[in-house]
């Protein structure tokens, strides 16, 4: 009996770029509905991603110079993102500064390992840029997300809240163990 082959990520990493800022906004705003607006879409979630998904964010994220935006590309199509900032305390760790703000594949590229590309590639980014390991915040209730990092050795440190329209979520504050 053969041994099962090892399945090799269908993308390539590489910097953002400002043409990428259109493809990046609607990009997140798919990834981020999908992972949260389970219960259909309200004012709240509408205003939230038409205000926060924009092209002119993220040509401001990609101009700034303490922030890295990766992006994962299949064929010349954008299928995922990371985004560090380097200069972010992280609330519950005084060691960790640079943060993965946001690391998003897109659904259909889920598990082909896109996501550990992304993650060791924004990893080996902090390590350049301040010695410190990842920190990030993950919604308590995305189990998915949770057990990806925790296989990739990160660890609960805290609790911190998204607020929402009036509403807070709660998110845990985790931290990589490779500075």
């Amino acid at each position: 009996m053969n041994a099962p082959a090892t399945m090799q990520p269908e993308a390539s990493i590489r910097a953002g770029v400002p043409a990428d800022a259109e493809n990046l906004a609607a990009l997140g705003m798919q990834v981020w509905l999908h992972t949260y607006a389970t219960d259909g879409i309200s004012s709240t979630i509408s205003q939230y991603v038409l205000s926060t998904f924009t092209a002119d964010k993220f040509l401001a994220l990609l101009a700034y110079p303490s922030t890295a935006v990766l992006v994962a590309e299949a064929g010349k199509n954008l299928v995922g993102y990371a985004l560090v900032t380097f200069d972010a305390a992280c609330p519950a760790a005084a060691a960790a500064t640079s943060e993965l703000a946001t690391l998003y594949v897109q659904e259909h590229f889920a598990g082909r390992g896109i996501g550990s590309l992304l993650l060791a590639r924004a990893e080996a980014q902090a390590r350049e840029q301040t010695g410190t390991p990842l920190w990030l915040t993950v919604n308590a209730r995305n189990s998915r997300a949770i057990a990806f990092y925790r296989r990739r050795g990160y660890t609960k440190i805290g609790i911190t809240l998204f607020r929402l329209g009036a509403e807070d979520h709660e998110n845990h504050v985790l931290v990589g163990s490779r500075a």
